[in-house]
């Protein structure tokens, strides 16, 4: 028997993040020796093994650039504590792919539906450690776990993804950046050749092979603790702010309007 209760929303932060949280009981829990589900299990892993063997050879042939406008923000190459990194949907495969060859250590927060399991698999083969939940299914568990993380551990995050509105931040992030006490770090990318995927509520971009890359991470921002939903809606607007400054910095860049040399260049 399944069933769910609305929480109770409270003041101040956690009320703006998780009003939509549920609590479910799930249906009664199969047999491990269903065909049927191991069937499905090892599928689950071979798609996100054969994914992530094809991802890590088209990313060996891209041509990367980095740029960061502090010291040690780039994941990739030095930090001298964790961030969580703010990426838009539907370029986050240049961070991946960065991810898939140097491997820094990350995690990122993946949906508990089957979708959410092909990518968990996935970014379990490029290095990246998956946690389970979002606002809406096993948020507190998962925010639980990302406050386990060690100091030098970073959190990847798509603000506005998998359904969107495009290119939007939503309150989780922050909620987030304020419990764990890490700083968010904008990070955005350019492709010079890629292929579009178009979904309903935003796509996504795939480098083509050989194609250059060019990706930017902003300033740090800090967000304090034990916001009210006020505060919170004013550092939403912040990050949001700052996320389309960076892009429209990157834009200019990639135009040969602004200098690249304006910028720490990433090792």
């Amino acid at each position: 028997m399944t069933y769910s209760r609305r929480r109770t929303s409270r003041e101040g932060c956690a009320g703006c993040a998780h009003q939509s949280l549920r609590l479910v009981v799930a249906p009664p829990y199969k047999r491990e020796s269903d065909p049927l589900r191991i069937r499905s299990r090892l599928l689950t892993k071979l798609a996100g093994w054969l994914v992530a063997v094809l991802f890590r050879s088209l990313s060996r042939t891209l041509r990367l650039r980095g740029l960061v406008e502090s010291e040690f923000t780039d994941c990739s190459v030095e930090t001298h504590r964790g961030y969580i990194y703010a990426l838009w949907h539907d370029s986050i495969l240049i961070p991946l792919a960065r991810q898939a060859i140097e491997r820094p250590n990350v995690a990122a927060l993946v949906s508990r539906h089957q979708d959410g399991a092909y990518l968990a698999e996935f970014m379990h083969y490029i290095g990246i450690r998956s946690i389970r939940g979002s606002t809406a299914r096993g948020g507190d568990q998962a925010l639980r776990e990302l406050m386990r993380l060690g100091e030098d551990w970073h959190i990847f995050i798509t603000p506005d993804g998998p359904r969107g509105p495009h290119h939007q931040i939503k309150p989780g992030l922050v909620y987030l950046a304020s419990r764990t006490g890490r700083p968010i770090v904008p990070m955005i990318s350019h492709y010079d050749s890629a292929w579009h995927v178009r979904g309903n509520w935003t796509g996504l971009l795939i480098p083509k092979p050989f194609s250059r890359g060019c990706y930017l991470f902003g300033e740090p921002l800090t967000i304090p603790p034990d916001l009210s939903r006020e505060q919170v809606q004013h550092h939403t607007a912040r990050v949001q702010a700052e996320m389309q400054r960076v892009e429209r910095k990157l834009a200019r860049i990639v135009a040969g309007k602004e200098s690249p040399q304006t910028y720490l260049r990433a090792a």
